[in-house]
């Protein structure tokens, strides 16, 4: 109930920036922007003064909240414009041609049912069980963002913005019911923004509508937006920032637009560090214009851009530099180690690759051979006349020891987008072919500009197959690219027919998502919800279980927690909360750069909890110490992982 108090700022600030009589979507973004600022601001607040609990969430959001309505209602209240204001928008919906409408109604149906699976689901990813989620009750229970001891350092130094949001919804509402759905928001959002940047680029109401179908189908964004991850939150603030650069740009320099520019700009990059290249070739683009237009006058939006951006990550920075010893936390090796030609032309190759099973996308596997095979083959031969090493540990992830070409997957690690790639290349032929689209310089320019983040990503990562999640935000900002050289460029006939086409291949990722199905055995409305924490990892669910009914038959509620060779924690505290909510988890013996780090609220467990992956024969321990403190081993099981084998074992405090 009390997470409605968020949302309801939202509202308002939308009201105020509607009264404005700007158009409901930009009302909306500049709304949202503002909104992101505030739960920052709280956040890092309270957690300055350890206050992070739901009595003082409380009592921000509705100050907030009457302050808001105070002043919609003191300056637009007694205007009833608004009424007029929202009728005109919804004539403009009604008077859209009856196709546009069934294309507008296809997309609402995609985002509704996402919007269920993820309000049903809990979060169940992977990387969400590991850091995402976890940093989330690490937080409530030390009533602070500080950094704490634990074995998975990502729960400390990734960026976090996502997970202060939920962070937020978590306390108010008592659970993790709506912690899916700030990807899933950031979806909509996404494509309301995707829209207006296809109006400002010059797309009539046709390709605005096609811009939204090709954003709303993309596979990845469908199965993402109703997770944890946060590829969507950033491609979302990503979004704002090139609407704002846009619009910047034909409107001129005003406080209000460098305000909203420098503010998503920062909550992009607080959310995720691709934010970072994403966003630099449009900083040069505004920087390039505004050198141009302001000369030496350039200098004042700039540094209000660079200080609210600044201002609104420094508490995250300055975190990981006391501990890390950078603003940026830990490398993670990840990057290339060498910079050329011949290296950047290796990544960009193996990097479209990810987006090459085309044969399975359309659904054609039965007629033709899938041209994985082909592709890899392609790409070899491409290696060969480089002289590199297709395996080349210079340009591989270390998490892969070999390069393939991944085929069609409904798991939100693994999905490519291969429609969507064959439809922005054939925009870009349409591009070069039609002169009146290379007359219009901003849609040319928002082509070299996205284009140049997504060769800058290949020119610095290096290659995994999960590389295609971090793509995604590059195939949200070519959407109104696409958009718009479609609907110009071709027969409103074909334009329909490919609209339709990709909203029919998007059903399978809608319905029968890897980790989180809508229908079949598996689905998230038949499956207990403590099963499905356990999708991806379902070889721990038994010993878990096991495990923390042996802890609390002890009558043991502080818990220390031990992980070796897994980050899987979150459903751990999902099983420890279910019976016992005052429960307390804190890793102990760690050994990393978080080792002397003291949590805010310390306590001295009496059980340890420690799971371990090893290879087969490893002996376990028979006794831990902690703070000098003997804990003889109480209860242990194994279980299978992999080809090695892993073990639960419960110590008990002396």
């Amino acid at each position: 109930m009390f997470n409605v108090l968020p949302l309801l700022s939202l509202v308002f600030l939308f009201l105020i920036f509607a009264s404005s009589q700007r158009s409901w979507r930009y009302s909306f973004l500049a709304a949202l922007i503002i909104w992101g600022v505030i739960l920052t601001a709280i956040t890092e607040l309270l957690s300055l003064l350890k206050l992070l609990t739901f009595g003082w969430l409380l009592v921000l959001w509705l100050a907030i909240d009457i302050g808001l309505i105070a002043t919609y209602w003191r300056f637009y209240g007694r205007n009833n414009h608004l009424i007029s204001y929202f009728k005109n928008h919804l004539k403009t919906i009604v008077k859209l041609p009856f196709f546009s409408q069934l294309l507008v109604g296809s997309i609402t149906l995609i985002v509704g049912v996402v919007g269920l699976i993820a309000i049903v689901a809990p979060p169940n990813h992977s990387d969400s069980m590991e850091y995402h989620m976890s940093r989330v009750v690490h937080w409530i229970q030390n009533y602070s963002l500080a950094h704490y001891p634990t074995t998975t350092l990502e729960q400390l130094y990734q960026n976090p913005w996502s997970e202060f949001a939920i962070t937020h919804f978590q306390i108010l509402s008592g659970g993790d019911r709506f912690a899916n759905l700030i990807q899933w928001g950031s979806m909509v959002a996404s494509l309301i923004g995707v829209s207006l940047i296809a109006k400002q680029l010059g797309a009539q109401s046709r390709g605005q509508i096609l811009s939204v179908v090709f954003c709303a189908t993309i596979p990845m964004g469908i199965l993402q937006s109703s997770s944890t991850n946060n590829d969507y939150v950033v491609a979302l603030w990503l979004v704002c920032f090139a609407y704002f650069t846009l619009l910047t740009i034909k409107e001129g320099v005003n406080l209000t637009h460098t305000c909203l520019l420098g503010a998503s700009l920062g909550l992009g990059i607080l959310t995720k560090g691709t934010a970072y290249i994403y966003a630099f070739p449009f900083c040069l683009w505004l920087a390039f214009w505004g050198i141009q237009t302001l000369r030496w006058r350039v200098w004042k939006p700039v540094l209000i851009v660079l200080a609210i951006m600044m201002a609104i990550n420094l508490n995250h920075y300055i975190r990981n530099f006391l501990l890390f010893g950078s603003p940026l936390g830990l490398s993670t090796g990840e990057t290339n180690k060498e910079f050329s030609l011949v290296i950047w032309i290796s990544s960009l190759s193996k990097n479209l690759s990810l987006h090459a099973d085309f044969v399975r996308y359309f659904g054609l596997e039965k007629i033709i051979t899938p041209t994985t095979g082909i592709t890899n083959k392609v790409i070899q031969i491409l290696h060969q006349i480089l002289g590199l090493d297709i395996n080349d540990v210079r340009t591989m992830s270390p998490k892969v020891s070999r390069f393939y070409v991944p085929a069609l997957s409904t798991y939100e690690d693994t999905a490519s987008n291969p429609g969507h790639l064959l439809l922005t290349g054939i925009s870009f032929l349409l591009l070069i072919i039609n002169k009146h689209l290379r007359k219009n310089s901003s849609l040319v320019t928002y082509f070299i500009v996205v284009l140049a983040g997504f060769l800058l990503f290949c020119f610095l990562f290096t290659w995994s197959p999960w590389r295609c999640r971090l793509h995604l935000p590059v195939f949200i900002l070519f959407a109104p690219f696409v958009g718009i050289v479609l609907s110009k460029s071709l027969n409103y006939r074909i334009t329909n027919g490919l609209a339709v086409l990709l909203i029919v291949l998007s059903y399978p990722c809608v319905f029968q998502n890897s980790t989180r199905p809508l229908l079949g055995e598996n689905s998230v409305l038949t499956t207990p919800r403590i099963d499905q924490y356990f999708i991806t990892q379902q070889q721990f669910q038994t010993p878990y279980v096991e495990a923390v009914q042996v802890t609390q038959s002890q009558n043991c509620s502080n818990i220390g927690l031990i992980l070796e060779g897994t980050s899987f924690e979150y459903p751990l505290w999902r099983l420890f909360k279910q019976d016992q909510p005052e429960s307390r988890i804190q890793f102990v013996n760690v050994n990393n750069e978080s080792a002397n780090v003291r949590p805010s609220v310390n306590v001295e467990p009496c059980a340890i909890l420690s799971i371990t992956t090893r290879k087969t024969g490893a002996e376990q321990e028979k006794e831990l110490i902690h703070d000098q403190t003997l804990y003889p081993k109480y209860w242990s099981t194994d279980f299978a992982k992999g080809s090695g084998k892993g073990s639960v074992q419960v110590f008990l405090k002396q």
